[in-house]
């Protein structure tokens, strides 16, 4: 069964790495020499300010208006903040959005939209048109009902989603420990949340905050600055001053001890792993380039310590890094790594150790030399964008920098000493105030965690929850759990009257066209069926007519050998677990049990003769087939390939699940049955191989 469900895995993403000679740091190019473009700053009548960054290089013209305001704690509507940044894209009291969509389109120009900015970028001669358009979207939103539900269910559906995504629990239960979920930085949207927003709520948010007074207008590109503030005045002159809002939170309190937060995933074979503390490091302070650098040698990309040690040493994973931020409200530094569940306790423990390192030992020359020639690429680099003097631009307006701070950024950073990166780790680098947070499969993983602190456990959404631990029933067997199986199917009368099945299903794949459909047919337990679609074209064709397999597909066709044809012959079979009660083909254990979507399971681990091996969640209430689960080796690493069984409907006796939904990573394909015969005389003529 290794290839249990292939043919919807054509549909996943794929991933390629390029291959690149890390076995020496490049050397250095010389020093660029800042040429910082000139800007124009304007403020109308309105309290609207426009920075202007005229650059005739290509005839293109970029506007982004920017809200500035406070960060924001929405409580018990967590996530209302950011509908309402996607609802100003559904159209305005001018335009419906399937008209500002095709004036958008026949300038063929870009234009976004989120809770603090509204973005249009496209060719110069429209750029009174897009200003027109910017003014439009951003002071006359619509907020049309109908587009708020649709946006609604699926941002719901995103949030069930992200919970099968070890990476965004990890992140989500990190900011809520580090931060407190009472902290605008700790809180985050949960489906409960918001279920509670209501279009009142985003109305309220747009006027209370989105006010000319409160915004900054950037644009860059073909456009003189004058005319530019000419065009500004037009649309945005009429735009009413309002009360400027501003939000005060106390800092977040420091960790006395290192705190271990775990989120147990019983599928993972990866253990998902950051650690970090908070800083008090606002925009703009001295020490911002001097901790770059430290954080540079320690964490950034594969020359930094963290990798070199974890991954290339040990190792242990893909990749390890660390970053900071800087915030007026509340800082922080973090690092990361996927690694897998057996090294997760010695992988901490590296990461320890070279926090350790450049707190106390000074780095070296050459490492020193490398930081800075770097940063100082990247930083020339950037300086050819036209973009990137408006970002600047910004950046002194919003936090109050000094005018001189961009250009005397290199200065500064030659400045920085060994002695200095020792006394930015010991400031900003913290172990013994830092949260450290697993997503992982505790069984594996927790108990060698207990070292670096007391464990507590969280959910998906970072609520303190019970240790996962599920007793066995005491004298139930795999045996037993296989005979309760049958029963609940039918029994062993009535599926022994099973001559042929067929299904049609919807297929439901998260981010592509809808449209898709499959068949599955089986006749006589030994001739097998399987048929993605989308529309008319045939994706994907699995035939197996008792023999021998066949793929067909656009690429070509194909004869299935090996352990393709072998799990073709299993799929035929009407209820493949019958078999693995039979010695000679399975050893099958029963040592625990586990939850599936709120259900406590059996959990039969199933080996087969050649070796394959897997996993069959059996509810413990119902006694049906509930999961699936099975560790692909891929070359990202091991990769855990489950399918989740639902809402089983009787068809002459026998029940057949009526979801069937295939979760790779945070990847979710749901085939759905929308019509089941049985014993309706399928022909042969189905199981040709032509």
């Amino acid at each position: 069964m290794k290839k249990i469900f292939s043919i919807l895995l054509t549909l996943m993403i794929s991933v390629s790495f390029a291959q690149v000679d890390r076995s020496k740091q490049p050397e250095p190019g010389p020093s660029p020499t800042p040429d910082f473009g000139k800007y124009k700053l304007y403020e109308l009548k309105n309290g609207l300010k426009l920075i202007v960054v005229q650059n005739d290089k290509l005839p293109r013209v970029t506007m982004n208006l920017v809200i500035d305001r406070d960060p924001i704690f929405e409580g018990d509507k967590a996530g209302y903040v950011s509908l309402a940044g996607e609802m100003l894209r559904q159209g305005t009291t001018n335009l419906a959005k399937a008209d500002l969509d095709e004036k958008v389109d026949f300038m063929g120009a870009n234009i976004g939209t989120s809770s603090s900015n509204v973005f249009t970028s496209g060719l110069s001669k429209y750029s009174e048109e897009l200003m027109a358009l910017l003014a439009d979207v951003a002071m006359n939103p619509a907020f049309p009902d109908s587009e708020f539900e649709k946006l609604k269910t699926q941002t719901i559906s995103g949030l069930e989603s992200n919970k099968d995504n070890p990476e965004a629990v990890a992140g989500q239960v990190f900011n809520s420990v580090l931060f407190g979920k009472d902290h605008p930085y700790g809180e985050s949207p949960s489906v409960s949340t918001v279920e509670n927003v209501s279009l009142d709520d985003c109305k309220a948010y747009y006027k209370k905050y989105w006010t000319p007074n409160n915004a900054y207008i950037a644009i860059v590109g073909n456009i003189k600055p004058r005319a530019a503030k000419k065009l500004a005045k037009k649309y945005f002159g009429a735009w009413e001053m309002g009360t400027k809002t501003t939000n005060s939170f106390k800092a977040p309190a420091s960790h006395k001890k290192m705190e271990v937060a775990f989120v147990h995933k019983e599928s993972a074979v990866q253990s998902v792993i950051n650690l970090g503390n908070t800083i008090d490091l606002k925009p703009g302070h001295p020490d911002i380039i001097k901790l770059r650098l430290a954080n540079q040698i320690l964490g950034v990309g594969s020359l930094g310590r963290l990798f070199q040690n974890i991954r290339e040493d040990k190792a242990y994973t893909y990749g390890a890094y660390s970053q900071y931020n800087s915030d007026k409200l509340a800082g922080s530094f973090s690092a990361s790594a996927s690694v897998r569940n057996e090294v997760t306790d010695s992988a901490i423990v590296e990461f320890l150790k070279e926090f350790d390192r450049i707190r106390n030992e000074p780095v070296t020359d050459e490492e020193l030399k490398g930081a800075k020639q770097f940063i100082k690429g990247s930083f020339g680099r950037s300086l050819e964008s036209p973009q990137t003097v408006a970002s600047f631009a910004l950046n002194i307006q919003r936090h109050g920098l000094d005018e001189d701070y961009y250009k005397n950024y290199l200065n500064e950073l030659d400045k920085v000493t060994k002695e200095d990166i020792m006394a930015m780790a010991k400031k900003y680098i913290l172990p013994k105030n830092m949260v450290l947070t697993i997503v992982g499969k505790a069984s594996d993983v927790s108990a060698s965690l207990e070292q670096f602190g007391e464990i507590k456990y969280y959910d998906e959404e970072g609520n303190i929850t019970e240790k996962p631990s599920i007793p066995l029933t005491p004298g139930v067997t795999a045996q037993m759990v296989l005979d309760n199986y049958i029963k609940a199917l039918g029994g062993n009368e009535n599926i022994a009257k099973l001559k042929d099945l067929a299904i049609d299903f919807k297929v439901t794949v998260p981010g592509a066209p809808a449209g898709f459909t499959g068949i599955r047919y089986k006749k006589g337990n030994n001739k097998y069926k399987f048929v993605m679609a989308m529309g008319e074209m045939v994706l994907q064709e699995q035939i197996f007519d008792g023999n021998k397999g066949f793929l067909n597909s656009p690429q070509g066709s194909t004869v299935q050998e090996g352990d393709e044809a072998k799990d073709l012959k299993n799929s035929a079979l009407f209820v493949p677990e019958m078999d693995y009660s039979n010695p000679e083909l399975y050893t099958i254990t029963l040592n625990r049990m586990s939850m599936v979507e709120g259900e406590k399971a059996f959990v039969l681990e199933v080996k087969e003769k050649d070796g394959d091996n897997f996993s069959v969640y059996f509810s413990e209430k119902s006694g049906f087939k509930i999961k699936f689960e099975q560790i692909e080796d891929t070359p990202q690493g091991p990769v855990p390939t489950i399918v989740l069984y639902a809402d089983y409907k009787e068809y002459m006796g026998v029940k057949i699940p009526g979801t069937e939904t295939l979760v790779l990573g945070p990847q979710k394909i749901t085939l759905t049955a929308v019509n089941v015969k049985v014993n309706e005389g399928i022909s042969n003529a189905e199981f040709i191989i032509k």
